[in-house]
């Protein structure tokens, strides 16, 4: 297998996100295309989400669902330290992720590591 199959579910994994929920299925295959295509992070709904729709047999709203479900779990119960380095000063307090804001802080960081996934994209986010 090649690094850009095995990269986003060892990155999911790592910042604790469960195999059980079906978001992280979603997630997993939708950083696989923003591997490869990274241009298509800023056209989720237009670009993956139909393909996604399409491998899972699912409704966009359900899709949705799923990855927001799977990312709030994640962000209850997952690598805190990860999850902080890569999410920056954001990741205090009750704020959680947008999907589309999820799938871009992961894309930079399978791409190019955690320094260009904690460049400071939310500084309205900081106390």
């Amino acid at each position: 297998m090649s690094p850009h199959q095995t990269a986003p579910a060892a990155a999911l994994r790592a910042i604790g996100m469960h195999p059980k929920y079906v978001g992280y299925g979603c997630s997993h295959e939708i950083l696989k295309y923003t591997l490869s295509h990274p241009e298509a992070v800023y056209r989720l709904p237009q670009t993956v989400y139909p393909r996604i729709m399409e491998l899972f047999g699912c409704s966009r709203a359900a899709l949705d669902r799923n990855i927001r479900f799977a990312i709030a779990r994640t962000w209850e119960s997952g690598n805190r330290q990860l999850l902080g380095t890569l999410f920056s000063s954001a990741f205090h307090g009750d704020w959680v992720p947008t999907n589309t804001e999820f799938i871009s802080v992961m894309t930079d960081y399978l791409l190019y590591g955690t320094d260009a996934a904690q460049a400071d994209i939310y500084p309205a986010m900081r106390p």
